[in-house]
């Protein structure tokens, strides 16, 4: 015999499944069913069943609510990307130079275009000037020392 032959089997010879066996579809309207000694046996079961069926149940809507936001948020952030490569166009049309001066001559205001380029001006860095002192100054202390060291091998070699 297979397994599932001997759970059968064992079923069938349960007296409280046979009493199960012999209700009808009236007891189970009336509720006359939940009497049964094997629904109150079994009556844990079925708790936990439903209560896992009312979690399941509750899980896919959940994810499925977060689906359909997740689309929402996707449509709305391609439109976003969109605008934002409207707004970006616009403004490189707007910041050409010759843009710029066709609007500066509509509106008859008298400036001109500089001839020379524009220089970025920086604010002093005390601390680096500093750096760059002392450096000049290693650096002439060095060569005034080598032109000595030189100076004073020439001497040795001239006597």
């Amino acid at each position: 015999m297979s397994f599932w032959s001997k759970i059968i089997e064992t079923i069938k010879g349960n007296e409280d499944f046979s009493e199960l066996k012999s209700s009808s579809f009236r007891d189970f309207l009336n509720g006359n069913i939940l009497n049964k000694n094997f629904v109150r046996k079994q009556f844990k079961l079925m708790l936990l069943l439903a209560f896992l069926a009312f979690i399941y149940i509750d899980n896919r809507y959940f994810c499925e609510k977060q689906i359909t936001e997740e689309v929402k948020l996707k449509k709305e952030l391609q439109d976003i990307k969109f605008e934002s490569l409207t707004i970006s166009a616009k403004v490189t049309t707007l910041s050409r130079r010759t843009y710029v001066l066709d609007y500066i001559n509509s509106k008859g205001l008298d400036l001109k275009e500089s001839a020379n380029a524009p220089v970025v001006i920086e604010e002093p860095n005390l601390k680096k000037e500093e750096e760059l002192k002392k450096a000049k100054e290693e650096h002439k202390k060095a060569t005034e020392k080598i032109k000595q060291d030189t100076s004073q091998n020439e001497e040795y070699i001239i006597r």
